[in-house]
Order: C-alpha cells, then sequence, then structure tokens
C-alpha cells in the first residue's frame, strides 16, 4: 500500500529535520533505530524520500527556494558518498568531519526555507480578495 502524497512529502521534512540535528542528537536518532554506526541511514533517508521534490514543486507543495535548498543538501551529500569516502561515514566523522558540518548547515537552510514559504503561503491565503463587496 503507497503512502498518501503528503505523508511522504513529510518523510523527506523528516529527514532534512535529522540532518540538520547536532551530531549528539544524531547520533541518538540512530541509537533509537538500533545501530549508532548506520550514519548512512540519516542520508538513505533523505535519498530515498527525496523523489518528491519536483512533483511536490509542481504541486505548488515546495517553493523554488525550498527546492534549491533541497538540491544543495541533495549534492552535497552525493559528493560525500562513495566508496573513496567511506571514512565519512563512522560515528567519529559524524562529529568531526567539517563535511557533516556542512551538511548540517544545508539541512537546517533547507528547514529554515521551508518555514518561511509556510508562512508566505499562510499569507497569500489569508489576504483578503481586493474589489469584493
Amino acid at each position: 500500500v503507497e503512502r498518501p502524497f503528503d505523508l511522504q512529502v513529510a518523510d523527506l521534512w523528516d529527514a532534512v529535520l535529522n540532518l540538520s540535528l547536532p551530531a549528539d542528537d544524531q547520533l541518538s536518532v540512530l541509537d533509537a533505530s538500533g545501530d549508532r554506526q548506520a550514519i548512512d541511514e540519516l542520508a538513505l533517508a533523505f535519498d530515498d524520500a527525496f523523489w518528491v521534490v519536483s512533483e511536490a514543486f509542481e504541486r505548488n507543495q515546495l517553493s523554488r527556494a525550498e527546492v534549491t535548498a533541497l538540491n544543495a543538501l541533495n549534492s552535497r551529500l552525493n559528493e560525500m558518498s562513495g566508496h573513496p569516502n567511506a571514512e565519512k561515514w563512522t560515528p567519529h566523522a559524524l562529529v568531526n568531519d567539517e563535511a557533516w558540518e556542512t551538511v548540517r548547515r544545508l539541512a537546517r537552510n533547507a528547514l529554515a526555507k521551508r518555514q518561511v514559504s509556510r508562512v508566505e503561503r499562510q499569507s497569500n491565503c489569508a489576504r483578503p480578495l481586493v474589489g469584493l463587496p
């Protein structure tokens, strides 16, 4: 049974939130899932949900600023992937590697863009229609 699209968009933002957390909190998320060593799960959750970005944009559920921020985060994670970067996918690297600090900063930026876009959408919906009696 396929999950409703809105829940799949929520999965994307949940993954971004986990990527934005301080390293100790990210390790706690992994501990709760049962495998502190599975650092790649933080990125895989994002990667699994990333497919919704273009469709959510087409449905006006994501702004251009959100898409740009999510693409930047995706690009950074892609740069870190692959066997030559295996050392980046350890608990030690999660805490100490500058690449992970960049991921957290990009994820926080995406969340900030989301908040701005949500406020803009709400204010656009709340505006009275001009010229109506």
